[in-house]
């Protein structure tokens, strides 16, 4: 039988090397299917999707940007006679809405059920929900070979060491997603799955630093492993010197850094400035570790105005930091800000596909809606001014910075789409 993946369409942002990143989640559903099956992924982000009568069952995952787009095509399908199963972040924050586009929907994680849903559909038998009550602790090794043959995509795979987060950020769904129990895997099973990645690594979990003493035995496994990888932390790992040498050994060469709680409040002066400073503290002793630092800035907070940006700009210039990416506060469903907002009315529109942090979704407490994103735009522009285009798609931004590869080597290197993407010139 034959089983069609499709990662729909997620939105525009400006740094295109973003869209080369394979995707984890597809890689584990690949690995969970069994080998009778055959498997077609189409990737919308860099390939393009021809819908057709030539699949048993088409399976799509979903994250919020990529909503509408992900029910269109399952609508397409379905109108063909094919089966779709609806899965993914999205799915599993707006469940009764993402089952009116489906057969079959799967809430939560995918490997206590995957199994179960093709045996069903083999038999006649698909249920309209599928719903992960007993998540495995080791899920499967995933298949990468399956997923990313022949598109191009960056030589990195990704790992998620732990999953569930206690901390209940406003921003955020992964609670709702993935419990409030901070869920460690396996050491050894990390080790079997980093040997077979490619050469760098994206650590993708967001709390590695809140359970660092739990982490300490993988991250001393990445010291042995010879691959780089990069991963996720707040900034507060800043001021810890021993945990900070040990991911220099462990070959971490960047993390990404949410500097919003730190930086935007106090750069609006609601907070004096001896965060701020002690923010450019710890970026600075980062960077001496010799790990580079990816900073994340979002504009639209209710203490945000008019000069956020441009303060926001000479703040990461002074600092010397090698790549920073700029997001639109976005309210995603099931988050304790999208309930807030729609609460108080200041939702501008629902239609998830806006949901990009590209674009503005809501009413901002101290500019206009037309404001922020103009200032959004500013920022780009002038922090990339000589890797930054305007298309008629929105910014776009070519950038190697944090790229473990240097520009020779990536002139040298020729198995991937991505690097065309990243030095095509204007």
């Amino acid at each position: 039988m034959k089983l069609k993946i499709i990662f729909p369409e997620w939105g525009h942002f400006p740094l295109l090397y973003r869209r080369y990143i394979p995707p984890l989640g597809i890689a584990t559903i690949a690995a969970l299917t069994p080998q009778e099956w055959e498997i077609e992924f189409i990737d919308e982000r860099i390939e393009s999707l021809t819908i057709k009568d030539d699949a048993d069952l088409v399976a799509i995952s979903i994250m919020t940007p990529q909503a509408l787009r992900g029910y269109e095509i399952a609508d397409t399908y379905r109108s063909l006679g094919i089966k779709v199963v609806l899965g993914g972040v999205h799915v599993s924050l707006a469940p009764e809405e993402a089952k009116e586009h489906a057969d079959a929907i799967v809430v939560g994680e995918a490997e206590g059920v995957w199994q179960q849903l093709l045996s069903d559909f083999q038999q006649g038998q698909l249920k309209q929900i599928y719903k992960c009550t007993d998540p495995l602790l080791n899920p499967p090794i995933p298949d990468w070979e399956t997923i990313c043959r022949g598109k191009g995509y960056l030589p990195m795979n990704s790992i998620q060491v732990s999953r569930g987060c206690p901390v209940r950020c406003d921003m955020c769904s992964v609670p709702q997603s993935f419990g409030t129990t901070f869920r460690m895997r396996d050491i050894e099973s990390l080790k079997q799955e980093l040997e077979r990645m490619q050469r760098y690594v994206f650590v993708v979990n967001d709390n590695l630093h809140l359970a660092k003493r739990r982490s300490i035995a993988f991250l001393k496994s990445l010291t042995t492993a010879s691959r780089q990888w990069v991963g996720l932390a707040p900034l507060k790992i800043g001021e810890d010197k021993e945990f900070l040498k040990l991911l220099r050994e462990s070959n971490c060469w960047a993390m990404y850094i949410d500097l919003s709680p730190w930086i935007s409040a106090g750069l609006n002066e609601v907070i004096d400035g001896v965060q701020v400073k002690k923010a450019g503290d710890y970026i600075s002793r980062i960077r001496d570790y010799g790990i580079k630092v990816i900073a994340s800035f979002v504009f639209g907070f209710d203490h945000d105005d008019r000069d956020t940006f441009e303060r926001t700009v000479r703040f990461a210039q002074a600092q010397g930091i090698e790549e920073v990416e700029f997001h639109i506060l976005t309210p995603y469903p099931g988050s304790r800000l999208y309930e807030r907002l729609k609460t108080q009315g200041r939702l501008i529109t629902e239609r998830f596909s806006e949901y990009t942090t590209s674009k503005v979704v809501f009413r901002p407490a101290r500019m206009t809606p037309e404001e922020l994103y103009e200032g959004y735009l500013s920022a780009w522009k002038e922090f990339y001014q000589d890797e930054y285009e305007d298309t008629p798609e929105g910014p776009v931004v070519r950038t190697f910075r944090c790229f473990p590869l240097k520009k020779g080597d990536l002139l040298d290197y020729n198995d991937g789409k991505w690097v065309e993407t990243v030095l095509k010139r204007r």
